[in-house]
């Protein structure tokens, strides 16, 4: 068998694409939740036994926890999937959007409304949970017109009280300008206790934007602006940025912190851009771009630059990829979604629309389910591209572990109280080859990442679910599902944390 060392060795020398964020058990291990009718002979041997069968695809009922009712809730809200980059995907983006189309944008956006409506007819227990968060994301959500997302607001507001809860709108810089009333209108508007928005920038280099796409999306006049105009009406800004794009010097990386902390972005998140041979993504099938990239260490030492220049700046690091301003972090005004939904000890999600993802925990109870929509919003719940996960003990470890690791620690006293044994106990041979490799820190209080560490955390969580994500994959679990995600979202995923 493989060493634990030998294997976090192999790890670290793939990709490292931050894909604990979206959370474990990644999507290729989730399970559809409906099937396919057997093929016609397997249904004639059925119905000679007396079986009967109907055409289409068979619903499995999913095991459903019995809620927690103490439990806050996060909301995450995927209006439609769909953007307008002038380059498909903006070269690199994983996520499988659609192209602009206002009419199908339209139609899914009030089907997401709908859905909200009839989610909380079913489950009235669900309306009386305090709400600490909602977020507004997924391809381009202020690409959403007025009228439709305060639908989606009305809907919300119809069971939820938002009022005691952050509400985020993501988007592009250039939508958040209108003159006229739009969709930063209708977040302003949104009875909540704290609003933000959220901006795609990647960097301020104008030929790397041009080569992305991007340049009508924003550049450094309509950025300002839209800064200025946040700021005026008491909202907060965040604002997203690549590092280690093709051919980019560390130069260009620290030049983009500079002038972001200089336009008063409130949170800068930063990610490491990753492009691999069958990630699916036009940059990443592409040799010669791949030829531009860095080596991996190249790129964690760029990282580990563009980290100390942050600080530098007086940004405070929350989780793996956002940093906050320290005035900003010490007050009720600092980003809260992310960190809350890297808790899943405390917090249930629920997600509506496209590609959106919902949990519900019971510890007592020792149980957990996680469901993925698909792309295509139908039937009233269950879709043929939608998915879901039943947790046992085991992965309810992984869960609290690889969440938890995405906000650079995981605390013993909480696992300890949670599992009702040490964190070492569990996971002694992982967090002994993690050591080693001077990836975390291991003390009375918490496993540390390192720095380094932080770069190489997808290692980190790949490395503590391996021996479950491969009982997963001898068992079955997975193959039916990457057919219906390939089929759905036309792109390849690559293996399953790790």
């Amino acid at each position: 068998m493989t060493s634990w060392h030998d294997e976090l060795a192999r790890r670290m020398s793939g990709p490292q694409r931050h894909r604990l964020l979206q959370g474990y058990p990644m999507l290729p291990l989730m399970r559809p939740a409906v099937e396919p009718h057997p093929s016609r002979r397997e249904r004639a041997e059925r119905c000679a036994n007396g079986e009967v069968l109907t055409t289409g695809f068979v619903e499995i009922e999913p095991p459903w926890v019995e809620l927690d009712p103490t439990r806050p809730i996060l909301v995450g809200v995927l209006p439609h999937a769909q953007c307008n980059p002038q380059v498909e995907g903006c070269g690199f983006c994983t996520f499988p959007h659609d192209r602009y189309d206002k009419g199908l944008l339209r139609r899914t956006a009030k089907a997401v409304a709908d859905r909200i409506d009839s989610f909380f007819l079913e489950h009235k227990e669900l309306a009386e949970r305090r709400v600490d968060a909602v977020y507004f994301g997924g391809a381009t959500a202020n690409l959403t017109p007025k009228t439709d997302l305060a639908n989606i607001v009305e809907a919300l507001g119809r069971h939820l009280d938002l009022r005691g809860a952050e509400v985020t709108l993501e988007g592009v810089p250039s939508l958040f300008r209108s003159l006229l009333p739009g969709p930063f209108e209708v977040l302003r508007d949104m009875p909540a206790r704290h609003r933000r928005i959220s901006m795609g920038v990647q960097t301020f280099d104008e030929a790397m934007l041009d080569r992305m796409g991007r340049r009508h999306f924003g550049g450094r006049r309509d950025i300002r602006r839209v800064v200025e105009k946040a700021h005026r009406d008491g909202l907060t800004v965040s604002g997203d940025f690549l590092i280690n794009l093709p051919s980019e010097p560390l130069t260009q990386m620290l030049a983009d912190v500079d002038e972001a902390a200089a336009l008063g972005f409130d949170q800068i998140c930063v990610y490491h851009l990753v492009l691999a041979e069958g990630q699916g993504t036009p940059w990443a099938e592409d040799p010669a771009v791949r030829a531009e990239l860095p080596s991996l260490e190249q790129a964690c030492d760029n990282w580990l630059a563009v980290r100390e220049a942050l600080r530098e700046r007086g940004y405070v690091q929350t989780t793996l990829t956002n940093f906050e301003r320290a005035d900003v972090h010490a007050t009720d005004r600092r980003f809260v979604y992310e960190e809350h939904s890297f808790t899943p000890e405390r917090y249930d999600a629920i997600g509506f629309g496209p590609l959106s993802i919902s949990t519900f925990t019971n510890l007592g109870q020792r149980r957990a389910v996680k469901f993925a929509r698909g792309k295509t919003l139908e039937g009233a719940f269950w879709g043929a591209h939608d998915l879901y996960f039943p947790y046992g003990e085991e992965d309810l470890r992984l869960l609290f572990t690889t969440r938890s690791l995405a906000r650079l620690r995981i605390p013993r006293p909480t696992y300890r109280d949670l599992f009702g044994v040490d964190l070492a106990e569990h996971f002694g041979a992982q967090i002994e080859a993690i050591e080693a490799a001077g990836l975390a820190k291991l003390d009375a209080d918490a496993l540390h990442l390192t720095p380094r560490g932080m770069f190489y955390a997808d290692s980190v969580a790949g490395l503590f679910a391996w021996p479950r994500v491969e009982a997963l994959r001898t068992g079955g679990a997975g193959r039916r599902t990457r057919d219906v995600l390939q089929d759905e979202m036309r792109i390849r995923f690559l293996d399953p944390m790790g």
